[in-house]
């Protein structure tokens, strides 16, 4: 049988949630760790290296993942509650207008930012493809195979669908984006900007959440913010690698 959320308080469930996405990051950082220490370092990978970056990164998104998996079968979830099917020619539009919308956020957003004298944070990978620009392009297929999928598996799939239980579609889509958001601060952290990792993960972070939200309601399928996510992320890669060997 399975265990809904529909007589929980409304509160109750949003913490819940809040956990799990906590929860399921720790969960993938420390898998992250652990298949870096048993592959990399006996193959004497460097950890900002691109081959140690890809180990690191696969070990985190695959603990993200399996996180969300565990997660399932603890309340007795089939794998069909995060909805997602091979997308129709309605989804594959979709997927094409999120990434459009991605873009368009992507570009007006840090224009905005700027304009109100607003500092940003940088990614905690940047650092690492300024030295080492190949990094950025190793994160081009994980981007699409691997982190886009198994964030909107977790973020969207289980805790968008959870909150939907308790909430309008509004709502819903709104607390997830929040979620998503804030756990990604640990990405931005920069101790001597703060304002700037905060201004990041509000007017960043939060209109994409909710872009990949509105999205996965609208089309009820995973693939479709799965797919619009990683090219998205697989894109920002490929210009960060551009931009820092002067393509342009």
């Amino acid at each position: 049988m399975d265990r809904r959320y529909g007589g929980r308080p409304k509160w109750r469930v949003v913490a819940d949630m809040t956990a799990v996405g906590a929860g399921a990051l720790i969960v993938g950082m420390l898998t992250g760790i652990v298949v870096f220490w048993l592959l990399g370092q006996p193959l004497g990978l460097d950890p900002e290296a691109p081959a140690g970056q890809l180990v690191f990164s696969l070990g985190t998104y695959s603990g993200l993942a399996a996180a969300g998996l565990l997660y399932l079968v603890r309340h007795e979830l089939p794998l069909s509650y995060v909805r997602a099917r091979l997308p129709s020619v309605r989804d594959i539009v979709a997927t094409v207008v999120t990434l459009g919308l991605l873009g368009v956020l992507a570009i007006a957003l840090p224009e905005v930012v700027d304009r109100l004298g607003l500092p940003l944070a940088e990614h905690g990978v940047a650092d690492v493809i300024e030295v080492n620009p190949a990094v950025a392009l190793a994160f081009v297929p994980l981007s699409i195979l691997v982190v886009g999928p198994a964030e909107e598996f977790v973020y969207r799939g289980i805790i968008q669908t959870r909150l939907r239980e308790r909430f309008d579609v509004v709502n819903a889509v709104a607390i997830a984006s929040v979620v998503f958001a804030v756990v990604h601060v640990l990405a931005y952290l920069d101790p001597a900007n703060p304002l700037g990792t905060l201004v990041t993960v509000v007017f960043l972070l939060l209109p994409l959440g909710a872009v990949l939200g509105a999205a996965y309601e609208y089309t009820e399928n995973l693939v479709v913010v799965a797919v619009a996510h990683g090219v998205y992320n697989a894109t920002v890669f490929m210009v960060s690698y551009a931009d820092v060997v002067g393509m342009w």
